[in-house]
């Protein structure tokens, strides 16, 4: 069996490996990851840079990962969950293993079936329209058609997730091809920590040292010994200076203006004096704080908005063991999309393909701006797949 993982893996930590243990235990002989490339849902820079996530994950147990690109990483969640269940089916998984909050296999495939029904989209559609969030015009419309049970499991992010990868799946017929795991330690984003288990928040905000050596797995300790970290707030002056510099009807090419966003962020980019400022200004009870900041980096990134319609049009290979080489040789022949794993490969994509692939070198040159010590140039092109052997 082939088990595919959706992951961001800013940074691994021991749940993650807790995770593709329990995914092992499942039955799989093989695990592919789908991994958010520098740029991540939450609408920032990834913390780690994508080449050594990507290692750590299959110094961990995952054979093979691959980089979901910016324009769906960096995106709603089912735009998120869309090219990342693409990819993974397109490369030949068999089954979806994911982290979530209820192991309750068929009330997370209930809670996709109700996030389908027309009644619910009419519901969404009228308590957004009155400045209600998507996510919470979901729990009511969900608690009001299928009860409090299937509205509370929707509610989590994991969950929310999960949903949105069973209904995806569903377009293949494998709505039942999933591997629900309980997720173990400190909830999403918690402060808090649980014996060895600390949320990727925590670790983002915790300095690099002695500490870590409780939520890492120890192979990885020296890994990141040498790691930069990285954060918008090196690159603030730039984002801010490319929105103002920006004209107005430039942004309808990068940011989802069904309710005026663009034209917020536009305005708040005028009087802005940092990231926090831009977004508080941006913000209205219509919009999550992640939205506006996704929308944000799109805008600054250049990514245009028709690039995250229907699957993303090729698959990038980060890293590989041993195992994992021989299963790309198998994906190779059974795949319609283009595998690169070398940067020559790029020459013979389509032109929506070579669009994004040549929009991700650029990204990947700001990202090495987002960090103390700034890095080179063409890193895209230049690095080759990681094999751990």
């Amino acid at each position: 069996m082939i088990a595919g993982i959706v992951c961001e893996y800013n940074p691994f930590h021991n749940g993650h490996l807790y995770h593709i243990k329990k995914t092992r235990e499942a039955g799989a002989d093989f695990i592919v990851c789908v991994m958010s490339g520098n740029f991540v849902q939450r609408g920032e820079c990834a913390h780690v840079d994508k080449w050594l996530r990507a290692k750590a994950a299959v110094l961990c147990g995952a054979d093979v990962v691959i980089e979901l690109p910016t324009p769906f990483s960096c995106a709603s969640a089912e735009t998120f969950a869309r090219g990342s269940v693409g990819l993974l089916m397109n490369f030949g998984v068999d089954m979806l293993s994911f982290g979530c909050e209820d192991e309750d296999k068929e009330l997370l495939i209930k809670c996709a079936e109700a996030a389908e029904d027309k009644a619910a989209a009419d519901i969404i559609k009228s308590e957004t329209a009155k400045g209600a969030t998507y996510p919470a015009a979901m729990q009511k419309a969900i608690s009001s058609l299928y009860g409090e049970s299937c509205a509370e499991a929707i509610a989590s992010p994991n969950n929310t997730l999960a949903v949105e990868y069973i209904r995806q799946l569903s377009l293949y017929g494998k709505e039942n091809c999933i591997i629900p795991i309980k997720r173990q330690g400190a909830d999403h984003d918690s402060e808090k920590t649980s014996g060895s288990f600390a949320s990727a928040s925590k670790l983002r905000r915790l300095p690099f040292g002695e500490k870590w050596k409780t939520y890492v797995p120890l192979e990885l300790f020296g890994l990141y010994d040498a790691y930069e970290p990285y954060s918008l707030a090196y690159s603030e002056r730039a984002i801010l200076s490319r929105l103002r510099s920006m004209p107005k009807e430039e942004y309808a090419l990068y940011v989802s203006d069904d309710t005026g966003l663009a034209s917020r962020i536009y305005q708040a980019a005028k009087t802005a004096d940092s990231l926090v400022s831009l977004y508080d200004k941006a913000k209205s009870k219509n919009f999550t704080m992640s939205r506006v900041r996704r929308e944000v980096l799109n805008a600054y990134l250049g990514v245009k908005r028709q690039w995250s319609e229907g699957l993303p049009p090729y698959i990038k290979i980060l890293a590989a063991n041993e195992r994992g080489l021989s299963l790309l040789a198998e994906a190779k022949d059974k795949t319609s999309l283009p595998i690169i794993t070398k940067h020559a490969e790029a020459e013979k994509l389509t032109l929506r393909a070579k669009e994004i692939y040549e929009a991700e070198c650029r990204n990947t040159d700001l990202f090495s701006l987002m960090s103390q010590k700034i890095g080179v140039c063409h890193l895209e092109e230049t690095h080759s797949v990681t094999v751990v052997r």
